[in-house]
């Protein structure tokens, strides 16, 4: 069992779930450490060709770090908080099979940023995403509700940025220019918005969208699990294909 997750494999696709619909799938310790595990075994499951995140419940694919974990913690915590989070999504980035982002509803935050680890993300028509930390402690009318009181994770003294890869993988997705504009206003985009700018690779209607992302699943888990890998390898190193392996 996965805390706060739900993981099943059926015809080569790793499903794996945030299952947390009542919180919005927010992020727990407990998840990240599940996530590890589970890309760990996925990473050595022969009959695995690909993965497939995705969030539970009607509302948010994920809507980042879980507030009462960001609001418990002491100064050193809140570094490795970070640097877990960091870890855990650069883990799926290494994965040696594919795996795309189903979101729908919001991401934001470190929900993002967990989609941001993704080889690509596709978008329910509903899906709301940004990178909205630095709003916590903007001025009115931008500040959250969430925050009225004080931002917990703004430190006494120096900035606060998203700290889970979101700063070096949303211009990777999108461009620097872009990606400045939506981390220093902290906006949300809409799904055709998200589309138009190259973060989502196809915007599925409301009615077809499980459909589709198991289409596509399917597909890709159809393909030769060595090519998988190898093209991924090749894609992620930046390297060319010269000559085929020795037979």
């Amino acid at each position: 069992m996965y805390e706060g997750l739900d993981i099943t494999t059926k015809d080569r696709v790793c499903w794996i779930t945030l299952d947390r619909p009542d919180k919005l799938n927010a992020l727990t310790p407990g998840m990240l450490h599940g996530l590890r595990r589970a890309f760990g075994e996925i990473d050595d499951d022969p009959d695995v060709c690909v993965a497939v995140l995705r969030g539970a419940g009607e509302r948010a694919f994920c809507a980042g770090m879980d507030l009462a974990w960001s609001e418990s913690l002491t100064p050193a915590e809140r570094v490795e908080q970070g640097r877990l989070g960091e870890k855990t999504f650069a883990m799926m980035e290494r994965l040696s099979v594919p795996v795309f982002a189903a979101v729908h509803g919001f991401a934001v935050g470190g929900g993002l940023e967990l989609a941001l680890g993704a080889d690509f993300i596709v978008a329910h028509e509903n899906a709301r995403l940004g990178l909205v930390e630095i709003t916590l402690s903007a001025r009115p009318p931008y500040r959250p509700k969430m925050t009225e009181d004080g931002d917990p994770d703004q430190p006494a003294y120096g900035g606060n940025a998203p700290g889970w890869g979101g700063v070096k993988r949303l211009p990777e997705r999108i461009g620097k220019a872009r990606a400045k504009e939506l981390l220093f206003t902290g906006a949300r985009l809409d799904a055709a918005r998200a589309f138009a700018l190259g973060l989502v690779n196809s915007v599925f209607p409301a009615a077809e969208f499980d459909a589709r992302v198991t289409e596509l699943a399917e597909r890709i888990a159809a393909m030769n699990r060595y090519n998988l890998r190898l093209v991924k390898e090749l894609v992620q190193g930046g390297y060319d294909w010269i000559e085929p392996h020795p037979s």
